[in-house]
């Protein structure tokens, strides 16, 4: 009899851990949209991304983290071609040159989609940022046997894509169309500038904390960035892959942050879809899978509820 007290005391504290993770699930996202901020919030991530006039700004941050703790800043600053000197397909500061003067993100003016959501109840959230625009390069060529292009007509587009299945990471795939290539043997350096801000403050006021690449994931603090290593070039019928390569540096005097360089190889006259990650926790380790606890509680319960019946028959 006692052995019965015990086994029915500790399937009655399996059930009970199970119930604050079915209630976290339970309060569902919040999201919109106000002077050209979207925001979104799930149980592991808290998000605003602006794009009002300026450069697209990621702002993240741990919705779990009471204290309050560290915010989490990356900012799309700008692309530019560049002379790729030692043919790695990587940009290297210091030895890889612009061909010209970079296409400056902040000039750009976006429209907001409005967000699109799948399910019933929620289970997907999309919105997206897009600017056409009309660029000049500037500045002279590396090479003296030609010239930068006269203008360009770009359409940039950022799409943001939050599956609440792995609610502590966004996707953004991001579209270019329109880029003229001045060298057939550049590559196109998209360059983000990562960093951290105590919770509440608008832009990064400090370095990523212990901030390091581990092949196609930077981490830093307790966030990372995931790097897909190839992209997208073309259309649906007629895919290209393109290889990509990230490398990081110091940012210029004015800028806070670590600069994270993304070079594509040459995609010729086609659109390019690029898709990389931004996340709390270490690539998906230390998130909790709520649904999955609860299954494994009830398959527990389950089992000690069987233990106690056949103990009891005895």
């Amino acid at each position: 009899m006692k052995h019965s007290k015990i086994m029915i005391a500790l399937a009655a504290l399996l059930l009970l851990a199970t119930v604050p993770f079915v209630a976290a699930q339970q309060n569902g996202p919040q999201y919109n949209h106000s002077n050209g901020v979207a925001t979104v919030t799930t149980d592991n991530l808290g998000l605003k991304v602006t794009a009002a006039n300026q450069v697209p700004h990621f702002h993240f941050w741990d919705a779990n983290d009471s204290t309050p703790g560290t915010d989490y800043h990356v900012m799309f600053s700008k692309f530019f071609e560049a002379n790729d000197t030692d043919d790695d397909g990587t940009y290297t500061p210091g030895t890889d040159s612009r061909v010209y003067d970079p296409l400056v993100l902040p000039s750009l003016g976006w429209e907001f989609s409005g967000f699109e959501t799948e399910g019933d109840p929620i289970d997907m959230i999309h919105f997206n940022f897009t600017s056409t625009e009309t660029f000049t390069p500037g500045g002279p060529p590396t090479l003296a046997d030609n010239g930068p292009p006269a203008s360009m007509d770009i359409t940039i587009k950022i799409l943001v894509h939050i599956d609440l299945a792995n609610d502590n990471e966004m996707k953004f795939d991001i579209m270019l169309d329109g880029w003229d290539w001045t060298y057939d043997d550049s590559i196109l350096v998209f360059q983000f500038i990562v960093s951290e801000s105590q919770h509440g403050e608008e832009n990064g006021t400090a370095e990523p904390t212990s901030f390091q690449q581990e092949g196609a994931t930077f981490n830093f603090g307790e966030a990372y960035m995931e790097v897909a290593q190839t992209a997208v070039a073309g259309n649906e019928s007629s895919p290209q892959t393109v290889q990509v390569r990230a490398s990081h540096g110091s940012s210029a005097a004015e800028e806070t942050g670590e600069s994270v360089y993304i070079s594509f190889e040459n995609f010729g006259n086609e659109s390019l879809y690029y898709d990389p990650t931004l996340g709390i926790g270490s690539d998906g380790l230390g998130i909790i899978d709520y649904n999955q606890l609860l299954l494994i509680g009830v398959g527990v319960t389950v089992v000690v509820l069987i233990a106690i019946a056949f103990k009891m028959r005895k």
